[in-house]
């Protein structure tokens, strides 16, 4: 059963915890709850956890906050809520987020790669348009600890590959191995501080989209779309020249944040 830890010192919320959820619907045992920061770093310095959560003043947070982003980066994080309802939400998806974490692994399972295939998953959906709750979509993206900042602006790129029938019909799965390619080797996830999400859509249509990683300065939106455009247009090249597969940017615009990817975004 999952192991949770809870941070927080409103008594109503430790009482939910408490009394109202019954843990073993989530395969979780009763949670460790503390009101204290410093002793929830103490635990997870100690103790071996599955998620964790918290809701405390921000000036008390930071140093919690600045422990699991430095020193626990692929522990997941759940919303906490003081209305049952909205809890138990929260708690079916970080049960079906720690399902998929834990499922099948074996000795070498790694946590970091769990959670960036999870992130691929996730962006493949946003990006193929066939998620529309943007709470939701906040939600699982804290649990699955994205590095980067889906509430800012980012650019998109609708991109055409003319030989794409031709070249995923002469492979075995090509097209989620020509995905799985283009994110590994080519455009990379994490560069320069430009986290770049790609979906091969249909044999001829591709999509991409850059969005910047956490950071307390906001980079000058022209300089971060220079950065993106040298990048895309430098590892469209080396598809060609490795993969002998001509594709071009057909398209690209300036996003307010990835929520206009949303399927319901236009309604």
């Amino acid at each position: 059963m999952y192991k949770l830890l809870l941070v927080t010192d409103r008594e109503d919320i430790q009482a939910l915890f408490r009394d109202q959820i019954n843990w073993a619907d989530f395969n979780c045992r009763e949670p460790m709850i503390t009101s204290s920061c410093h002793e929830a770093i103490e635990w997870l310095n100690t103790k071996v956890v599955d998620a964790v959560g918290y809701h405390v003043q921000k000036k008390s947070a930071v140093d919690l906050l600045q422990f699991l982003r430095y020193g626990r980066p692929s522990l997941p994080i759940f919303e906490v809520h003081s209305h049952l309802n909205k809890q138990l939400v929260v708690l079916s998806e970080m049960r079906r987020v720690l399902d998929r974490l834990h499922a099948d692994f074996a000795d070498d399972y790694d946590a970091d790669a769990m959670l960036m295939l999870q992130r691929d998953q996730l962006i493949h959906s946003l990006l193929a348009g066939e998620l529309s709750d943007w709470d939701a979509l906040e939600r699982e993206l804290k649990l699955i600890r994205a590095r980067f900042d889906h509430r800012k602006q980012c650019v998109l790129y609708e991109i055409d590959m003319p030989q794409g029938e031709v070249y995923l019909s002469e492979h075995h799965h090509a097209q989620q191995r020509l995905e799985s390619a283009l994110r590994n080797n080519f455009f990379g996830r994490y560069v320069d501080g430009i986290y770049y999400a790609v979906a091969v859509l249909t044999p001829r249509h591709i999509r991409l989209v850059c969005m910047p990683m956490y950071s307390e300065e906001t980079e000058d939106p022209e300089a971060f779309a220079q950065r993106a455009d040298e990048h895309v247009n430098e590892s469209i090249q080396m598809i060609k020249e490795y993969l002998d597969l001509d594709m071009h940017v057909a398209q690209s615009a300036w996003l307010d944040s990835v929520r206009e990817l949303l399927r319901d975004a236009e309604a």
